[in-house]
Protein backbone atom coordinates (compact mmCIF):
# COMPACT_ATOMS: atom_id res chain seq x y z
CA UNK A 1 0.00 0.00 0.00
CA UNK A 2 1.60 3.28 -1.07
CA UNK A 3 1.96 6.26 1.25
CA UNK A 4 -0.04 9.35 0.35
CA UNK A 5 1.64 11.09 -2.55
CA UNK A 6 1.65 14.87 -2.80
CA UNK A 7 1.51 14.99 -6.60
CA UNK A 8 -1.42 15.28 -8.94
CA UNK A 9 0.56 13.54 -11.68
CA UNK A 10 0.99 10.41 -9.53
CA UNK A 11 -2.80 10.14 -9.17
CA UNK A 12 -3.23 10.53 -12.90
CA UNK A 13 -0.65 7.81 -13.47
CA UNK A 14 -2.41 5.38 -11.13
CA UNK A 15 -5.70 5.88 -12.95
CA UNK A 16 -4.19 5.56 -16.41
CA UNK A 17 -2.53 2.29 -15.44
CA UNK A 18 -5.85 0.97 -14.10
CA UNK A 19 -7.52 1.85 -17.40
CA UNK A 20 -4.89 -0.11 -19.27
CA UNK A 21 -4.92 -3.06 -16.90
CA UNK A 22 -8.69 -3.53 -16.71
CA UNK A 23 -9.84 -1.90 -19.95
CA UNK A 24 -12.71 -0.38 -17.95
CA UNK A 25 -13.86 2.90 -16.45
CA UNK A 26 -12.60 3.46 -12.91
CA UNK A 27 -14.46 4.69 -9.83
CA UNK A 28 -12.60 6.86 -7.32
CA UNK A 29 -13.38 8.60 -4.04
CA UNK A 30 -12.35 12.18 -3.33
CA UNK A 31 -12.02 13.49 0.21
CA UNK A 32 -11.75 17.16 1.14
CA UNK A 33 -10.92 18.53 4.60
CA UNK A 34 -12.68 21.81 5.37
CA UNK A 35 -11.92 24.40 8.06
CA UNK A 36 -8.29 23.33 8.40
CA UNK A 37 -7.42 27.03 8.63
CA UNK A 38 -8.87 27.08 12.16
CA UNK A 39 -6.23 24.63 13.33
CA UNK A 40 -3.46 26.35 11.39
CA UNK A 41 -4.38 29.71 12.91
CA UNK A 42 -4.86 28.52 16.47
CA UNK A 43 -2.18 25.82 16.79
CA UNK A 44 0.17 26.49 13.89
CA UNK A 45 0.71 24.91 10.50
CA UNK A 46 2.69 22.04 12.02
CA UNK A 47 -0.47 20.96 13.84
CA UNK A 48 -2.47 21.27 10.62
CA UNK A 49 0.09 19.16 8.75
CA UNK A 50 -0.10 16.52 11.49
CA UNK A 51 -3.87 16.36 11.10
CA UNK A 52 -3.56 15.85 7.35
CA UNK A 53 -0.98 13.11 7.89
CA UNK A 54 -3.36 11.37 10.30
CA UNK A 55 -6.21 11.62 7.80
CA UNK A 56 -3.93 10.19 5.12
CA UNK A 57 -3.10 7.22 7.36
CA UNK A 58 -6.76 6.56 8.07
CA UNK A 59 -7.60 6.74 4.40
CA UNK A 60 -4.82 4.26 3.59
CA UNK A 61 -6.08 1.86 6.25
CA UNK A 62 -9.64 2.19 5.00
CA UNK A 63 -8.65 1.69 1.37
CA UNK A 64 -6.58 -1.37 2.21
CA UNK A 65 -9.35 -2.93 4.29
CA UNK A 66 -12.22 -2.17 1.91
CA UNK A 67 -10.64 -2.15 -1.54
CA UNK A 68 -7.70 -4.50 -1.14
CA UNK A 69 -3.98 -4.54 -1.64
CA UNK A 70 -2.75 -2.29 -4.42
CA UNK A 71 -5.20 0.52 -3.67
CA UNK A 72 -3.71 4.02 -3.62
CA UNK A 73 -4.33 7.12 -1.52
CA UNK A 74 -2.95 10.18 -3.29
CA UNK A 75 -2.69 13.65 -1.83
CA UNK A 76 -3.97 16.19 -4.32
CA UNK A 77 -3.81 19.98 -4.00
CA UNK A 78 -4.26 21.39 -0.50
CA UNK A 79 -6.36 19.39 1.99
CA UNK A 80 -7.71 17.04 -0.67
CA UNK A 81 -7.13 13.31 -1.11
CA UNK A 82 -7.95 10.73 -3.74
CA UNK A 83 -8.66 7.03 -3.11
CA UNK A 84 -8.00 4.82 -6.13
CA UNK A 85 -9.19 1.23 -5.48
CA UNK A 86 -7.08 -1.59 -6.86
CA UNK A 87 -10.05 -2.89 -8.89
CA UNK A 88 -12.21 -1.00 -11.38
CA UNK A 89 -15.27 -0.49 -9.15
CA UNK A 90 -18.59 1.06 -10.15
CA UNK A 91 -19.80 4.40 -8.90
CA UNK A 92 -22.61 2.73 -6.98
CA UNK A 93 -20.23 0.39 -5.17
CA UNK A 94 -18.12 3.35 -4.01
CA UNK A 95 -21.11 5.43 -2.92
CA UNK A 96 -22.17 2.55 -0.72
CA UNK A 97 -18.87 3.01 1.17
CA UNK A 98 -19.21 6.75 1.76
CA UNK A 99 -21.00 6.45 5.11
CA UNK A 100 -18.42 3.96 6.42
CA UNK A 101 -15.64 6.31 5.35
CA UNK A 102 -17.28 9.19 7.21
CA UNK A 103 -17.30 7.00 10.33
CA UNK A 104 -13.61 6.13 9.89
CA UNK A 105 -12.72 9.83 9.76
CA UNK A 106 -15.07 10.94 12.54
CA UNK A 107 -13.04 9.52 15.44
CA UNK A 108 -11.18 12.25 17.40
CA UNK A 109 -7.61 12.81 16.28
CA UNK A 110 -4.59 14.58 17.72
CA UNK A 111 -4.72 18.21 16.65
CA UNK A 112 -8.50 18.15 16.28
CA UNK A 113 -9.87 16.46 19.43
CA UNK A 114 -13.13 18.43 19.31
CA UNK A 115 -14.05 17.51 15.77
CA UNK A 116 -13.78 20.99 14.30
CA UNK A 117 -12.99 19.70 10.85
CA UNK A 118 -15.68 19.05 8.25
CA UNK A 119 -15.04 16.21 5.81
CA UNK A 120 -16.55 16.13 2.33
CA UNK A 121 -16.64 12.83 0.44
CA UNK A 122 -17.74 12.20 -3.13
CA UNK A 123 -17.40 9.30 -5.55
CA UNK A 124 -16.61 9.93 -9.22
CA UNK A 125 -16.29 7.87 -12.37
CA UNK A 126 -13.13 8.33 -14.47
CA UNK A 127 -13.84 7.13 -18.00
CA UNK A 128 -11.30 5.93 -20.55
CA UNK A 129 -12.35 8.12 -23.47
CA UNK A 130 -11.51 11.45 -21.83
CA UNK A 131 -8.45 13.07 -20.27
CA UNK A 132 -7.86 11.65 -16.80
CA UNK A 133 -6.32 14.91 -15.60
CA UNK A 134 -9.31 16.97 -16.78
CA UNK A 135 -11.79 14.56 -15.20
CA UNK A 136 -9.94 14.70 -11.89
CA UNK A 137 -9.95 18.50 -11.93
CA UNK A 138 -13.68 18.54 -12.70
CA UNK A 139 -14.43 16.06 -9.92
CA UNK A 140 -12.34 18.13 -7.50
CA UNK A 141 -14.22 21.29 -8.48
CA UNK A 142 -17.55 19.55 -7.90
CA UNK A 143 -16.38 18.37 -4.49
CA UNK A 144 -15.63 21.98 -3.57
CA UNK A 145 -19.26 22.93 -4.27
CA UNK A 146 -21.57 23.10 -1.24
CA UNK A 147 -22.97 19.73 -0.19
CA UNK A 148 -26.49 21.03 -0.81
CA UNK A 149 -25.66 21.52 -4.49
CA UNK A 150 -24.48 17.92 -4.81
CA UNK A 151 -27.54 16.67 -2.94
CA UNK A 152 -29.76 18.76 -5.18
CA UNK A 153 -28.21 17.29 -8.31
CA UNK A 154 -28.80 13.77 -6.97
CA UNK A 155 -32.45 14.45 -6.11
CA UNK A 156 -33.07 16.20 -9.43
CA UNK A 157 -31.63 13.24 -11.32
CA UNK A 158 -33.80 10.79 -9.35
CA UNK A 159 -36.91 12.83 -10.14
CA UNK A 160 -36.08 13.24 -13.83
CA UNK A 161 -35.32 9.54 -14.28
CA UNK A 162 -38.51 8.41 -12.48
CA UNK A 163 -36.53 6.56 -9.81
CA UNK A 164 -39.10 7.35 -7.10
CA UNK A 165 -41.32 4.32 -6.53
CA UNK A 166 -44.04 3.65 -3.97
CA UNK A 167 -44.58 0.58 -1.80
CA UNK A 168 -47.73 0.17 0.30
CA UNK A 169 -48.00 -1.17 3.84
CA UNK A 170 -51.45 -2.60 4.58
CA UNK A 171 -53.53 -1.40 7.54
CA UNK A 172 -56.07 -3.69 9.19
CA UNK A 173 -59.12 -3.30 11.40
CA UNK A 174 -58.27 -4.68 14.85
CA UNK A 175 -61.77 -6.06 15.44
CA UNK A 176 -62.52 -7.65 12.05
CA UNK A 177 -59.07 -8.24 10.54
CA UNK A 178 -60.21 -6.58 7.30
CA UNK A 179 -57.70 -4.54 5.30
CA UNK A 180 -59.03 -0.99 5.42
CA UNK A 181 -56.16 1.06 4.04
CA UNK A 182 -52.49 1.32 3.16
CA UNK A 183 -49.64 3.69 3.89
CA UNK A 184 -47.76 4.81 0.77
CA UNK A 185 -44.02 4.68 1.46
CA UNK A 186 -41.34 6.15 -0.80
CA UNK A 187 -38.58 3.94 -2.17
CA UNK A 188 -35.62 4.80 -4.40
CA UNK A 189 -35.02 2.60 -7.44
CA UNK A 190 -31.31 3.36 -7.69
CA UNK A 191 -29.89 2.76 -11.19
CA UNK A 192 -26.89 0.83 -9.83
CA UNK A 193 -27.71 -0.28 -6.28
CA UNK A 194 -31.27 -1.43 -6.93
CA UNK A 195 -34.19 -0.78 -4.63
CA UNK A 196 -33.27 1.40 -1.60
CA UNK A 197 -35.23 2.79 1.31
CA UNK A 198 -36.28 6.40 1.45
CA UNK A 199 -33.58 7.58 3.88
CA UNK A 200 -30.82 8.63 1.51
CA UNK A 201 -33.11 10.43 -0.94
CA UNK A 202 -35.15 12.17 1.78
CA UNK A 203 -31.98 13.32 3.56
CA UNK A 204 -30.56 14.71 0.33
CA UNK A 205 -33.84 16.46 -0.49
CA UNK A 206 -33.91 18.05 2.95
CA UNK A 207 -30.33 19.30 2.61
CA UNK A 208 -31.04 20.69 -0.86
CA UNK A 209 -34.40 22.17 0.19
CA UNK A 210 -36.18 20.02 -2.35
CA UNK A 211 -38.56 18.27 0.05
CA UNK A 212 -41.63 19.73 -1.65
CA UNK A 213 -40.51 18.47 -5.06
CA UNK A 214 -39.87 14.98 -3.66
CA UNK A 215 -43.23 14.90 -1.86
CA UNK A 216 -45.04 16.00 -5.01
CA UNK A 217 -43.39 13.26 -7.06
CA UNK A 218 -44.24 10.60 -4.46
CA UNK A 219 -47.88 11.75 -4.39
CA UNK A 220 -48.05 11.84 -8.18
CA UNK A 221 -46.75 8.26 -8.46
CA UNK A 222 -49.11 6.97 -5.77
CA UNK A 223 -52.19 8.65 -7.27
CA UNK A 224 -51.36 7.43 -10.77
CA UNK A 225 -51.23 3.87 -9.42
CA UNK A 226 -54.42 4.29 -7.38
CA UNK A 227 -56.27 5.39 -10.50
CA UNK A 228 -55.70 1.99 -12.15
CA UNK A 229 -56.35 -0.25 -9.13
CA UNK A 230 -58.96 -3.01 -9.52
CA UNK A 231 -62.30 -2.62 -7.75
CA UNK A 232 -61.40 -4.48 -4.50
CA UNK A 233 -58.47 -2.10 -3.92
CA UNK A 234 -60.52 0.99 -4.75
CA UNK A 235 -62.14 0.79 -1.32
CA UNK A 236 -58.84 1.21 0.52
CA UNK A 237 -57.88 4.51 2.12
CA UNK A 238 -54.35 5.56 1.15
CA UNK A 239 -52.12 7.50 3.55
CA UNK A 240 -49.55 9.86 2.01
CA UNK A 241 -46.73 11.44 4.00
CA UNK A 242 -46.05 15.18 4.04
CA UNK A 243 -43.37 17.32 5.68
CA UNK A 244 -43.05 20.64 7.47
CA UNK A 245 -41.78 22.12 4.19
CA UNK A 246 -45.01 21.09 2.45
CA UNK A 247 -47.15 22.71 5.13
CA UNK A 248 -45.03 25.86 4.94
CA UNK A 249 -45.81 26.19 1.23
CA UNK A 250 -48.97 28.32 0.86
CA UNK A 251 -49.79 26.64 -2.46
CA UNK A 252 -49.48 23.07 -1.21
CA UNK A 253 -53.19 22.41 -0.63
CA UNK A 254 -54.15 23.82 -4.02
CA UNK A 255 -51.51 21.71 -5.80
CA UNK A 256 -52.63 18.63 -3.89
CA UNK A 257 -56.25 19.21 -4.92
CA UNK A 258 -55.26 19.75 -8.56
CA UNK A 259 -53.14 16.58 -8.55
CA UNK A 260 -55.99 14.45 -7.16
CA UNK A 261 -58.38 15.90 -9.73
CA UNK A 262 -55.95 15.30 -12.61
CA UNK A 263 -55.37 11.67 -11.48
CA UNK A 264 -59.13 11.18 -11.03
CA UNK A 265 -58.63 10.06 -7.45
CA UNK A 266 -61.40 10.88 -4.98
CA UNK A 267 -59.85 12.95 -2.13
CA UNK A 268 -62.11 11.00 0.26
CA UNK A 269 -59.78 8.03 -0.28
CA UNK A 270 -56.72 9.96 0.89
CA UNK A 271 -55.17 10.63 4.29
CA UNK A 272 -52.22 12.96 4.75
CA UNK A 273 -49.77 11.99 7.49
CA UNK A 274 -47.43 14.46 9.20
CA UNK A 275 -45.22 14.20 12.25
CA UNK A 276 -45.69 16.15 15.45
CA UNK A 277 -42.61 18.20 14.63
CA UNK A 278 -44.02 19.17 11.23
CA UNK A 279 -47.26 20.18 12.90
CA UNK A 280 -45.45 22.39 15.41
CA UNK A 281 -42.97 24.06 13.05
CA UNK A 282 -45.51 26.65 11.88
CA UNK A 283 -48.89 26.03 13.56
CA UNK A 284 -50.70 28.88 11.79
CA UNK A 285 -49.65 27.74 8.31
CA UNK A 286 -50.28 24.10 9.24
CA UNK A 287 -53.80 24.88 10.41
CA UNK A 288 -54.62 26.77 7.20
CA UNK A 289 -53.23 24.10 4.88
CA UNK A 290 -54.81 21.22 6.80
CA UNK A 291 -58.18 22.96 6.86
CA UNK A 292 -58.08 23.22 3.06
CA UNK A 293 -57.15 19.55 2.79
CA UNK A 294 -60.00 18.56 5.09
CA UNK A 295 -62.41 20.66 3.04
CA UNK A 296 -61.55 18.46 0.05
CA UNK A 297 -62.68 15.41 2.01
CA UNK A 298 -59.23 14.02 2.85
CA UNK A 299 -58.32 12.98 6.39
CA UNK A 300 -55.35 14.06 8.51
CA UNK A 301 -53.16 11.79 10.68
CA UNK A 302 -50.38 12.62 13.15
CA UNK A 303 -47.58 10.08 12.62
CA UNK A 304 -45.24 8.69 15.32
CA UNK A 305 -47.39 10.23 18.04
CA UNK A 306 -45.79 10.22 21.47
CA UNK A 307 -42.20 10.72 20.31
CA UNK A 308 -42.23 14.49 19.79
CA UNK A 309 -43.18 17.52 21.84
CA UNK A 310 -46.83 17.99 21.06
CA UNK A 311 -48.88 20.82 22.39
CA UNK A 312 -52.16 19.21 23.46
CA UNK A 313 -53.97 22.45 22.74
CA UNK A 314 -52.83 22.19 19.11
CA UNK A 315 -54.32 18.71 18.88
CA UNK A 316 -57.65 20.21 19.87
CA UNK A 317 -57.38 23.14 17.45
CA UNK A 318 -55.96 21.48 14.32
CA UNK A 319 -58.23 19.45 12.00
CA UNK A 320 -56.97 15.95 12.80
CA UNK A 321 -58.68 12.58 12.30
CA UNK A 322 -56.10 9.94 13.35
CA UNK A 323 -53.24 9.52 15.80
CA UNK A 324 -50.62 6.93 14.85
CA UNK A 325 -48.81 5.40 17.81
CA UNK A 326 -45.08 5.04 17.25
CA UNK A 327 -43.80 1.47 16.90
CA UNK A 328 -41.44 2.05 19.83
CA UNK A 329 -44.45 1.81 22.17
CA UNK A 330 -46.30 -1.01 20.44
CA UNK A 331 -43.22 -3.22 20.08
CA UNK A 332 -43.09 -3.80 23.86
CA UNK A 333 -46.76 -3.31 24.66
CA UNK A 334 -47.21 -6.95 25.67
CA UNK A 335 -44.38 -6.79 28.20
CA UNK A 336 -43.92 -3.23 29.42
CA UNK A 337 -46.33 -1.69 31.93
CA UNK A 338 -45.05 1.78 31.08
CA UNK A 339 -45.72 1.39 27.34
CA UNK A 340 -49.20 0.00 28.02
CA UNK A 341 -49.93 3.04 30.18
CA UNK A 342 -48.71 5.39 27.44
CA UNK A 343 -50.79 3.64 24.76
CA UNK A 344 -53.89 3.67 26.96
CA UNK A 345 -53.39 7.38 27.64
CA UNK A 346 -53.10 8.07 23.89
CA UNK A 347 -56.26 6.04 23.18
CA UNK A 348 -58.17 7.85 25.93
CA UNK A 349 -56.95 11.23 24.64
CA UNK A 350 -57.98 10.31 21.11
CA UNK A 351 -61.45 9.25 22.22
CA UNK A 352 -61.91 12.50 24.11
CA UNK A 353 -61.00 14.43 20.96
CA UNK A 354 -63.07 12.24 18.64
CA UNK A 355 -60.02 10.74 16.92
CA UNK A 356 -59.18 7.20 15.81
CA UNK A 357 -55.91 5.47 16.70
CA UNK A 358 -53.63 3.53 14.36
CA UNK A 359 -50.82 1.41 15.84
CA UNK A 360 -47.59 0.88 13.90
CA UNK A 361 -44.99 -1.87 14.15
CA UNK A 362 -47.17 -4.84 15.15
CA UNK A 363 -45.06 -7.99 14.92
CA UNK A 364 -46.89 -10.70 16.91
CA UNK A 365 -50.34 -11.83 17.97
CA UNK A 366 -49.80 -10.89 21.63
CA UNK A 367 -49.34 -7.25 20.66
CA UNK A 368 -52.47 -7.35 18.53
CA UNK A 369 -54.55 -8.83 21.36
CA UNK A 370 -53.29 -6.16 23.75
CA UNK A 371 -54.18 -3.41 21.26
CA UNK A 372 -57.73 -4.72 21.04
CA UNK A 373 -58.01 -4.66 24.82
CA UNK A 374 -56.83 -1.04 24.88
CA UNK A 375 -59.28 0.09 22.22
CA UNK A 376 -56.98 0.69 19.26
CA UNK A 377 -58.95 0.69 15.99
CA UNK A 378 -56.39 -0.01 13.28
CA UNK A 379 -52.92 -1.53 13.00
CA UNK A 380 -50.08 -2.11 10.54
CA UNK A 381 -46.91 -4.13 10.81
CA UNK A 382 -44.88 -7.15 9.78
CA UNK A 383 -47.25 -9.54 11.58
CA UNK A 384 -49.23 -9.42 8.34
CA UNK A 385 -47.05 -7.62 5.81
CA UNK A 386 -44.30 -5.12 5.25
CA UNK A 387 -44.51 -2.56 2.44
CA UNK A 388 -45.19 -4.17 -0.96
CA UNK A 389 -45.86 -3.03 -4.55
CA UNK A 390 -49.53 -2.34 -5.17
CA UNK A 391 -50.04 -5.45 -7.29
CA UNK A 392 -49.34 -7.62 -4.24
CA UNK A 393 -52.09 -6.05 -2.13
CA UNK A 394 -54.93 -8.19 -3.50
CA UNK A 395 -53.32 -11.37 -2.16
CA UNK A 396 -53.04 -9.77 1.29
CA UNK A 397 -56.76 -9.03 1.42
CA UNK A 398 -57.61 -12.74 1.48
Amino acid sequence: MNRAVDTFSAAVGHLESLHLRHDADVGVILVQVDQLARINNSAGTAAGDAVLEEIGRRLENFAGDEFGRGSHVDRLDGPRFLIVPAAALSLGALRAQERALHVALAEPMVGDPNGRLAIRIAAAQIVREESVAEQLRTASDQLARPASARDGAMVKAALERDEVVIFYQPQYDVATGEMTGVEALLRWQHPELGLLGAGALVTAARAARMECELTEQAHRVAMAEMAKWPKPLSKLRVSLNITAADLGDPDFADRFAAMAKSARVDPDRLTLELTEQAMLSDPASAAEQLAQIRALGSAIAIDDFGTGYSSLSLLARLPIDYLKIDSGFTRTIDGSDRDRIVVRAIVDLARALGLLVVAEGIENEAQLVRLGELGVATWQGFLKSGPVPWDQLLALME
